[in-house]
């Protein structure tokens, strides 16, 4: 008997809990975004909230067609809707997205997709993950290439990654991280704007700069593995040598061999430019940050050690 009055109290748990996921979309997405994406809240199943930021919250929600994942974004002019449309205007492959709104998107839920899962870290290592990737990376900027060439309309929101560099802003940065004394850090800071211009001389294209195996969705069953990159909330502009670095700092061994060689040769002016505007950036963010992150403390013992010195000087010579 205390058994069959445990597992009634356990259903009723269950049934408060479920009632309470519900109540979140209800809550947080107004009914006329779910109309624009052709939801009916009489056919939600279920619904559970993965993520919520300031400025999006994420859902998995099952309908009666089936599972998938709904991206709101509480901000009036969001970035992320217009890059879909943008990527799927140049070719370049996303998640499969079944509806799409101002402020809202409807996409495939990894979790319950017979065709696309979630990497892994150990993906990170594999060469076909290196190959697959580098084949989506080509693709991106390749059409990014084109759209600028063709003076294709940008969405406002697109800008360089490196507009946020300047000689006040790295100067602040260096306060907070304590190198604002630092001889070699007041030299180099003087020269953000003539880096920037050499890298705005150089051709743009589509830069992604967030990677990391939480963005990635790979192929279950393709042969070759299929990559698809997504999460579009820090897209920019950009050399393609940036991505590059990007990408080739987050995968490692065979993956990190087998993207280089798949994506091909990489223009050596474009990555000694990028080098120093990377460590500028990157210190950048850190100082935005309560404690520094241990990505940054290499980039922070360049400044000590002359490396960044010594990588503007390289850029310069260009």
């Amino acid at each position: 008997m205390d058994l069959l009055l445990y597992l009634m109290q356990q259903r009723f748990v269950k049934k408060l809990s479920d009632t309470r996921l519900m109540q979140d979309i209800f809550d947080l997405v107004p009914t006329t975004d779910l109309a624009l994406l052709g939801i009916r809240p009489s056919e939600i199943l279920e619904a559970s909230l993965l993520r919520q930021q300031p400025t999006h919250y994420v859902f998995r929600v099952h309908l009666e067609r089936g599972w998938f994942v709904l991206k709101w974004f509480a901000a009036e002019t969001p970035i992320e809707p217009h890059i879909y449309q943008l990527l799927e205007r140049n070719g370049v492959p996303t998640l499969p997205l079944y509806a799409i709104s101002a402020n809202a998107l409807l996409l495939e839920d990894l979790e319950n997709s017979p065709r696309w899962r979630q990497a892994t870290e150990e993906d990170m290592r594999q060469a076909e993950t290196g190959a697959a990737l580098a084949v989506w990376y080509r693709r991106l900027h390749e059409a990014g290439l084109t759209a600028f060439q063709q003076q294709e309309t940008m969405p406002i929101a697109l800008r360089p990654w490196i507009d946020e560099l300047s000689e006040d802003s790295l100067r602040l940065a260096g306060e907070r991280l304590g190198i604002a004394e630092n001889i070699g850090w007041q030299m180099v800071i003087q020269s953000i704007e003539v880096l920037k211009k050499k890298a705005r001389a150089r051709p743009q294209t589509f830069n992604y700069e967030d990677f990391a195996a939480e963005n990635l969705a790979l192929s279950r069953k393709t042969a070759p593995l299929q990559a698809i990159v997504y999460d579009y909330d820090c897209f920019t502009v950009g050399m393609a040598a940036s991505d590059w670095r990007n990408v080739m700092f987050a995968l490692e061994g065979a993956a990190r061999q087998a993207f280089a060689q798949t994506y091909g040769p990489l223009n050596e002016a474009e990555r000694l430019l990028d080098a120093p505007l990377a460590t500028f950036y990157g210190l950048l963010t850190a100082a935005q940050r309560a404690t520094l992150p241990e990505w940054a403390k290499p980039l922070l013992e360049s400044v000590h050690n002359g490396e960044l010195e010594r990588a503007v000087q390289d850029a310069l010579a260009l």
